[in-house]
């Protein structure tokens, strides 16, 4: 993960948080996996040029971004992507996965969404490069769907396999 891929992180998940639980208060801070002696404080500053409130520090084996009040609401008025909004939309209202799989189909044909052969996930939905390349991984409880959302990077770096 290099500083343009962690600012980026950090605004679809602030952006995230706002759509499922609405306005928040106070400020947020979020941990992400880093083990690399790699530099990338700059390029994260460069990024986040705008948010000069915005923190970053690093920690063992992680880095922590600490997000301001003022700064997460503005991100939470700047545009989203839109499959994070349709699987915040379509998992919100307690939907089972056969209305989410078809919704999905229905709106992004070339996603690929395939039956996860790993225990901690029912489901595993991507969808094409370029469009949205985190991945998601879903799954079904008591009729209801919940998703966690991963970049590739962190994802392959739990141990998982993105399915063909």
């Amino acid at each position: 993960m290099n500083g343009d891929e962690l600012f980026s992180r950090v605004i679809t998940t602030i952006q995230e948080m706002y759509l499922k639980i609405g306005d928040s208060y106070g400020s947020v801070s979020l941990y992400y996996p880093f083990e690399s002696d790699d530099p990338i404080e700059d390029e994260f500053r460069h990024a986040a040029a705008d948010f000069p409130e915005m923190l970053l520090e690093r920690l063992p084996q992680r880095l922590r971004v600490t997000v301001s009040e003022k700064d997460c609401v503005r991100i939470s008025k700047m545009p989203v992507k839109e499959t994070i909004r349709d699987m915040v939309t379509i998992t919100k209202g307690g939907t089972g996965i056969d209305a989410v799989k078809e919704y999905i189909g229905s709106r992004y044909p070339d996603s690929k969404m395939v039956k996860s052969g790993y225990i901690d996930f029912d489901w595993i939905l991507t969808f094409p490069e370029g469009l949205d390349d985190d991945v998601y991984c879903l799954s079904e409880e008591l009729g209801r769907v919940t998703y966690h959302r991963f970049s590739k990077e962190e994802y392959l770096a739990l141990g998982f396999e993105i399915p063909e």
